[in-house]
Parts: structure tokens; sequence; C-alpha cells
């Protein structure tokens, strides 16, 4: 009779359980990913019934982008008639599962109230002013900053760029935007905007004369136009953009996802 030591029976009892995912990027619901912003679309092909069965292949491809979760967001099913049975599936991969907080507390340098980004971008600055120097830190740039705003007679500012200038002498070209106290929403933005965002969706009007910087790409499945431009504004601050538009939304021939197509606009 042939008998067994305790290793040999050990590994036995392990090579009889489930074989668990061994990538460490872990999966979201749409719920859990509702309000997280997105720094990445990912895509993996293989021989898919339906999307759940691409999670091995999209956790690792997310483990390998440096993602700690991700949510799939659809797939693409080859079109009828062809000849292949590969298909593609989606997901957006995310760092943290925690959404960005953000501060409600009001912040001013040297008496003059520093606008966040959001409130930024919502409002019609009175003036941009652009100025030049040699600072050690951004706690010196707003403080020169602000200054120039109580010149201007500005209840606040944002600086909205620094760009180097001269690298040998350290010398810094920055652009800060003043704001009245009740100063006016920025036309170009939709009317059913909400203040407080990070992106702005523009009007059908401002997107016949604005230049995008960039055109950007993802996939889902939508139910409406609504959540189509909630998935375009989140990828808009992943690209650190100002302003968006949804240029264009169109379906695969299998009608198994959408692609969506997204102007960014500083």
């Amino acid at each position: 009779m042939k008998r067994f030591n305790k290793s040999s029976i050990a590994l036995a009892l392990l090579l009889s359980l489930p074989v668990a995912n061994i990538y460490a990027a872990l999966p979201l619901t749409a719920d859990e990913s509702q309000y997280l912003i997105p720094f990445k679309e990912i895509s993996v092909t293989g021989s898919y019934l339906q999307a759940q069965n691409a999670e091995d292949d999209i956790s690792k491809a997310a483990d390998e982008a440096g993602a700690k979760y991700y949510h799939i967001t659809g797939i693409q099913q080859p079109a009828t008639g062809t000849t292949t049975d590969r298909a593609v599936v989606y997901a957006d991969i995310y760092k943290s599962n925690a959404p960005i907080a953000v501060s409600k507390k009001e912040v001013t340098h040297n008496g003059i109230v520093l606008y966040p980004r959001s409130k930024a971008l919502y409002y019609l600055p009175f003036a941009v002013v652009k100025f030049r120097g040699d600072y050690n830190n951004t706690s010196e740039i707003m403080d020169a900053a602000s200054k120039i705003a109580t010149e201007k007679n500005a209840y606040a500012f944002y600086v909205y760029s620094i760009m180097p200038n001269d690298v040998k002498n350290r010398e810094q070209d920055i652009d800060v935007a003043l704001y009245q106290k009740d100063a006016p929403v920025r036309d170009v933005i939709i009317s059913k905007a909400i203040a407080g965002q990070d992106a702005y969706e523009i009007t059908d009007d401002a997107f016949k004369i604005m230049q995008p910087y960039e055109t950007i790409v993802f996939h889902g499945t939508f139910n409406n136009t609504s959540e189509i431009s909630a998935a375009a504004q989140k990828y808009a601050i992943a690209n650190d953009a100002h302003f968006y538009y949804v240029k264009e939304v169109s379906a695969n021939p299998a009608d198994t996802i959408q692609t969506v197509y997204v102007n960014l606009y500083k």
C-alpha cells in the first residue's frame, strides 16, 4: 500500500482549492465607480462570450498599468457575418477607490480669495494678467499673484499656468485670472452645468469657435446622453482639461458598445 507523507497530503489539499485571481487589481461595481475619476481606459481582446469572462485578463492588464481597481464598461463583439470570434472588452482603471476630496474652506492670500479650480472655470474673469519672475516655490508665486490681484481691485484670483521661461535663470511665465465678487458665469458653459465641478461641458455654439487641444476616445454602454456626458467629464478631468464637448457617439456593428469622441479644451 502506497503511503503519503504530511507534505504530499498538504500539497494535494492545496491543489484541490479553487484558484483565486492572482492579480492585485480589484473589480469595482458601477455604483462604486460612479464618483471616481479613472486615469486611463484599457482593453483586452479574446474569445469572450460576455464581458465578465475577461475579468482575469482585465485585472492583469490593470495591474500592469499600475492600477489598484478597475470597472468593466462594456464588450465589443465582432460584427455578424465576420470570420473572427475575437471580442474586445473595455475597462476604466483607478489608482484609488476613494473619491477626490474637495475642500469647502475658503483660502485667501494677502486678503484676496484664491478660487479653487472648479470656481475659476465656472466664472468669467475680468482680466488675465501675465507676469514673469524667479520663484522658489508655489507659495511665492501665489503671494506675487495675490499682490497683482490687490492692485487690480480683484475679489479673487486663480493661477492658470506656470511655465518655465529661462531654465538657467529659473524664470517662470505665469498667467493669473482675476475675478469680481459677482462675476458672471462663462457663456461657453451649458446652462445646466452646476458650479463646483472640475471640468465643464461647453455649448454647441462654443464648439463651433473653440479650438480643442486634443480629442480623446473612450467606450461604454450608456442609456442616455446624460450618462455619456458624465463619463466624458471624468475623462476630461483625468486629462486635466478645463472644458469638454462630446463630438460624436457611435455604436459598433454588433450594437454591443458605444464609442465616444470628446474634444478637450483649456
